[in-house]
C-alpha cells in the first residue's frame, strides 16, 4: 500500500521548465523514490543516480525513469527512460519532488474512527487518520495525517505517530528537511510504549508495524521501515530508515540498526548493539559493530551443536545450514 500523486505527470511535462532533456520513451510518473524504495508501481516511479554503479542498478531494475548527469549518457540503454541534465541529478530530483508536494499533488486518507476505541481527552488525532476497533490511545498521544491504526492497538502516553522523518538536503542554497508524503500503518494487536516516535514513509510508502509486535518506551522507528509480526523491541532502540525487520525478532535495550538493512526472522539483537550489516534468520548478534555470537531457535532458546547436528537446547527442533549460511529446520530441508 502506498500514496501516490493525485495527478500523474509525463516526463515530457517534467523537463519542460528544466535545464534537462528526455532520453527514451515518454512515461507517466505517479511517484518518486530511491532505487531501494518499496513500491507496487515501479514503472511509474522517477528516481535519480549519481554514479555509473547506481545507473547500472537502475538499468537492471523495473523502475520507470531516472534523472542522470550527462556524463553518464553513454551507459543508457534503449529500453529505459532518462532525464538528462548538466546539473546535480539529486538536486533536480528533490526540487521536482518539493514542487509536487507544495502544489498539493499527493493523496491523503479519509478519516474513520470506530466508536469502541477509547481516546484520552489530551490526545491529538489529526485528519486523515483511520482507527479500528477496541483501541486504547492514552494521554498526550499525537497521531498525524495518513496513519492507519488496526484493531485492539494500545498506544501509551506521549507517543508521536506519523511525523516527518529526518531526510536533510541542500535546496536553493539552504539545508532543508524534506517533507514526507507517505504514512504509517499499525496493524492489529500491536502495543506501543510511552514516548515512542514512528515516522511516516518518505515517498508515499507506509512505515508498517505488523500484528502482535510489542514496542517498549523511548523507541524510534524511522521512515519507510517495516517491522514484522510478533517482534519485541526494547526501550531506547533506534531503527533507521527503510529497514526491514522479519517476524519474531527480538531487539534488545538501546540497540541501533543502520538504514536499508534486513533483519531476518527469529534473529536476536543483544543489548546495546550497533548493527551495520544485515542479519540472517536465527542469528544472535551482539556488540559494536554487531557480530554473530550464536544461533537462536524459533522458541528463543539457543541452538547448539550435538552429535554433529544443530539442535535447540530446549525444544529439540533440528536445523541445518543451506546456501549463504542460512538456517532452516531439518523437516523443511
Amino acid at each position: 500500500m502506498e500514496l501516490g500523486m493525485r495527478k500523474k505527470l509525463l516526463l515530457s511535462e517534467i523537463v519542460r521548465n528544466l535545464n534537462a532533456y528526455l532520453l527514451g520513451s515518454d512515461k507517466l510518473i505517479s511517484k518518486f523514490g530511491n532505487l531501494s524504495s518499496a513500491t507496487d508501481k515501479p514503472q511509474q516511479q522517477l528516481t535519480y543516480v549519481i554514479s555509473a554503479k547506481y545507473l547500472k542498478s537502475f538499468n537492471t531494475s523495473n523502475i520507470g525513469a531516472c534523472i542522470i548527469h550527462e556524463s553518464l549518457k553513454e551507459l543508457c540503454i534503449k529500453e529505459k527512460s532518462y532525464i538528462v541534465t548538466s546539473e546535480s541529478p539529486e538536486h533536480m530530483f528533490y526540487t521536482i519532488f518539493m514542487e509536487c508536494y507544495q502544489n498539493g499533488n499527493y493523496e491523503t486518507l479519509s478519516s474513520t474512527r470506530d466508536s469502541s476505541t477509547i481516546i484520552a481527552p489530551s490526545a491529538v488525532i489529526h485528519d486523515s487518520v483511520v482507527i479500528g476497533k477496541n483501541c486504547k490511545i492514552m494521554d498526550n498521544v499525537v497521531i498525524l495525517p495518513n496513519t492507519i491504526i488496526g484493531d485492539r492497538v494500545i498506544i501509551k502516553p506521549n507517543t508521536v505517530i506519523g511525523g516527518d522523518g529526518f531526510q536533510v538536503k541542500n535546496l536553493e542554497g539552504k539545508r532543508k528537511v524534506i517533507p514526507h508524503v507517505g504514512g504509517v500503518k499499525i496493524m492489529d494487536d500491536v502495543e506501543i510504549g510511552s514516548s515512542v516516535c514512528i515516522d511516516k514513509g518518505l515517498f508515499g510508502e507506509f512505515t508498517t508495524i505488523h500484528n502482535e509486535t510489542k514496542i517498549d518506551n523511548l523507541v524510534h522507528i524511522a521512515h519507510s521501515t517495516v517491522i514484522g509480526q510478533s517482534c519485541t523491541i526494547a526501550a531506547g532502540s533506534s531503527i533507521a530508515g527503510a529497514v526491514t525487520v522479519g517476524n519474531n525478532v527480538w531487539i534488545g535495550v538501546n540497540c541501533s540498526i543502520n538504514q536499508l538493512l534486513n533483519i531476518g526472522d527469529y534473529s536476536l539483537v543483544g543489548t546495546g548493539s550497533v548493527v551495520i550489516k544485515s542479519v540472517l534468520p536465527h542469528k544472535k548478534v551482539f556488540g559494536s559493530p554487531a557480530k554473530t555470537i550464536g544461533l537462536v531457535c524459533k522458541c528463543r532458546a539457543d541452538i547448539i551443536s550435538s552429535d554433529e547436528q544443530l539442535v535447540c537446547s530446549q525444544c529439540d527442533t533440528r536445523y541445518a545450514f543451506i546456501e549463504d549460511h542460512r538456517l532452516v529446520e531439518v523437516a523443511n530441508f
